[in-house]
C-alpha cells in the first residue's frame, strides 16, 4: 500500500499537481452468489429428439 501511495505522489508531482496528502481507499470485495438454482429462473427447455425418420406410406401407381 505504501508503494502505491508513493507512486501516486510521484505521478502527481510529475503532472504538477499539489493535492497534499492523498488517500487511496481499498475497493470492497464483490459478493459471490450462492451456488445452485437462481431464484425465479426456470431451466431451459429441451426439444424432443427424433429417434426414427417419419414413416411415409408407399405410393400406388395410377392407371395400372
Amino acid at each position: 500500500m505504501a508503494a502505491l501511495q508513493e507512486s501516486v505522489r510521484k505521478a502527481q508531482a510529475a503532472r504538477g499537481e499539489d493535492a497534499g496528502a492523498v488517500e487511496v481507499h481499498e475497493m470492497p470485495t464483490a459478493k459471490k452468489k450462492a451456488a445452485g438454482k437462481a431464484a425465479g429462473k426456470a431451466p431451459a427447455k429441451k426439444t424432443a429428439k427424433r429417434t426414427a425418420a417419419a414413416k411415409k406410406s408407399a405410393r400406388r401407381q395410377r392407371g395400372a
